[in-house]
């Protein structure tokens, strides 16, 4: 059965968790097609954007799936299901469309999400503590993006919190109406699309690595931090490098002044700075 679905349109991949019996819990199975899902996407060469959302009304996803972890421990294997292989590593845009329920693990996958949006009806809880457990990634993923207050008390209290209290403090960009919320997310897949992929990307890239640790590699190369552009490149040997230069470029650009969208490339002009993409988070 496919837990998890994957469709690619217009540059678009939706990445659909298929389980809504279940609350589209993480269970083994899923992880293992979510973790496939999350391969093909980075490797799919149409895909720019990727949007995550829950099938059916009622989650996006609800965290563990509690009934299999007791049964796990019944047979005295580990509580969490293994992924079955390292994480992904993600260089282009996610966004998570989170419908009802975002709970725990749910929660998570949702925090990992470079932007996030939710319907109305959805609800939000870190509630590992409230059945002895830690979570996996949230201890670290919140923080940088709440704050360490508000990341504290919703770690240490478990305590859910609705669609108003997550745009309050910065959790989402936007709450829609359930029936809007895929085709918002889409129109905001869309926007991104019209942009240079490749600027994208390194944009990505640098905020995950750090605006200070970006400014002083401008520095030290003697650049100009406003007169850069951003590009990915793959360096000599496959290795993923920052491409950094000073002129932005249209590669098979078409358009003419507002009449014709433009045409993207994936090619890069020469190099100024490299920086290895090893020293970056995954995402």
């Amino acid at each position: 059965m496919a837990y998890v679905t994957y469709e690619e349109k217009d540059h678009i991949a939706y990445i659909t968790l298929n389980r809504p019996d279940r609350l589209n819990a993480l269970g083994t199975d899923l992880i293992q097609q979510l973790g496939e899902a999350e391969t093909r996407f980075a490797q799919d060469q149409d895909a720019w954007v990727a949007i995550y959302t829950g099938a059916g009304e009622r989650a996006f996803c609800a965290g563990l799936d509690l009934k299999e972890a007791a049964e796990r421990s019944r047979e005295g294997r580990t509580i969490l299901p293994s992924r079955g292989s390292r994480p992904v590593e993600i260089t282009k845009p996610t966004i998570a469309a989170i419908n009802g329920l975002a709970y725990g693990g749910g929660f998570e996958l949702a925090q990992r999400c470079d932007v996030r949006l939710c319907s109305e009806n959805a609800t939000f809880a870190m509630a590992e503590v409230k059945v002895g457990l830690t979570p996996v990634t949230g201890l670290f993923t919140l923080l940088r993006l709440i704050g360490q207050s508000n990341a504290l008390w919703l770690l240490l209290s478990g305590e859910p919190f609705d669609a108003e209290e997550a745009y309050r403090i910065g959790l989402v960009t936007r709450v829609v109406p359930l029936a809007e919320l895929l085709p918002t997310a889409t129109r905001m897949a869309e926007i991104i699309c019209e942009n240079s992929p490749l600027a994208v990307r390194a944009i990505k890239h640098l905020v995950k690595l750090g605006g200070r640790s970006a400014y002083g590699l401008c520095s030290t190369s003697g650049i100009a931090p406003h007169r850069l552009s951003l590009g990915i490149r793959r360096c000599e040997g496959g290795s993923g490098c920052l491409h950094w230069e000073e002129e932005a470029r249209l590669e098979n650009a078409v358009a003419a002044r507002g009449s014709i969208k433009r045409v993207w490339g994936t090619k890069t002009s020469s190099v100024s700075v490299e920086v290895p993409l090893s020293v970056a988070p995954a995402r």
